[in-house]
């Protein structure tokens, strides 16, 4: 990697001094890009994610719930690193969140390239505060970073080959609730508004954050648009005991959120739509579900973690940076503001 002296172009903006990513080529920032040069940057960094798809930022955006950032370092007419990223503001304070669990908002070709586009966010974004998620961790930025963990469960293959991984308890709960008259189906267009319901409950219940439902709403109707979007319920007697959103775009489906009612959970309902989700992934021709996160260690997630992990898929260890200002941290210390 050179280490020779260049500048970036901010289009009618001054020149920034930086360390060039290669060689002999100009090195620019931009705000926007063409899908197939982002499929091309994530084969070369061997990362996927629903968070840098245009429905990500489309759904924030639509619903009021966030703007759009988005940068990307282009060098000698090649995309070499990419951040998306959603701002909200309150009280005078702003914070922008590059991605989520188990869907990371910067991707680059190589670790100076992300190191000279984060620098870049930061500096001209100028947010209070601000979370990456990445696939590693990007030194020489400022920000702290700290572990965070989801599970990929592998579609590829025969269904009863992926089902075959299931763990012993998890193979024997569903068929449990099955035997019980439990059955997993695609919700209809109008059974997502009593779907929206239950999974807020949940949330509720087990003081779960959970986005505004504008947001969960636009989430489904962008995503259904250029990816894929479903409700799975599970169901006994005709009414909904459980349910699951999933979102899939750029190769991989992602739980999302999920919900069940008492007597939902009594007859492992979770485990059913769960199950079926990762089916009607697969179906749709995705390659690998991401459960969302998780933890092996922390004892909070002690439960949530059996339960991922029960579906058989492979840990995969991500990394969430963070940086504030110091009039940010101090607020915060005084008066804490949600963003």
């Amino acid at each position: 990697m050179s280490c020779e002296c260049r500048t970036i172009q901010l289009g009618s903006c001054r020149p920034v001094a930086c360390k060039a990513v290669s060689g002999g080529a100009i090195v620019t920032l931009v705000e926007s890009w063409e899908p197939t040069e982002l499929g091309v940057l994530e084969r070369a960094a061997k990362v996927r994610s629903f968070a840098l798809d245009a429905a990500w930022s489309e759904a924030a955006v639509s619903s009021h719930y966030a703007s759009s950032q988005s940068l990307a370092l282009r060098e000698g007419g090649s995309l070499r690193a990419v951040s998306v990223g959603l701002r909200r503001s309150k009280a005078g304070f702003s914070k922008v969140v590059c991605g989520t669990n188990g869907g990371v908002g910067i991707v680059a070709d190589e670790p100076h390239a992300a190191e000279i586009l984060l620098r870049a966010m930061w500096n001209r974004w100028r947010p209070s505060e601000m979370e990456v998620f990445g696939s590693k961790i990007i030194p020489a930025t400022r920000l702290t970073w700290a572990p965070s963990f989801t599970i990929h469960v592998d579609l590829r293959g025969p269904s009863e080959a992926v089902a075959g991984k299931f763990k012993k308890q998890t193979r024997y709960a569903l068929r449990k609730a099955l035997g019980n008259g439990v059955k997993g189906v695609i919700g209809s267009k109008s059974e997502i508004p009593g779907a929206l319901d239950l999974i807020t409950m949940t949330a509720v219940k087990k003081h779960f954050r959970l986005p505004p439902r504008d947001y969960l709403a636009a989430l489904h109707q962008s995503f259904a648009r250029s990816g894929m979007s479903q409700f799975i319920l599970a169901k006994q007697d005709g009414r909904t005991i459980a349910a699951v959103h999933v979102l899939g775009a750029r190769g991989i489906a992602s739980w999302w959120k999920g919900g069940a009612t008492e007597e939902g959970y009594s007859l492992n309902a979770p485990t059913v739509a769960m199950a079926t989700a990762i089916q009607v992934a697969a179906k749709h021709g995705f390659d690998t579900f991401d459960m969302g996160g998780t933890h092996p260690t922390d004892p909070k997630y002690r439960g949530i973690h059996l339960y991922k992990s029960s579906f058989g898929g492979r840990l995969v260890e991500t990394f969430l940076g963070h940086r504030s200002t110091m009039i940010a941290r101090t607020a915060r210390r005084l008066t804490p503001v949600n963003l």
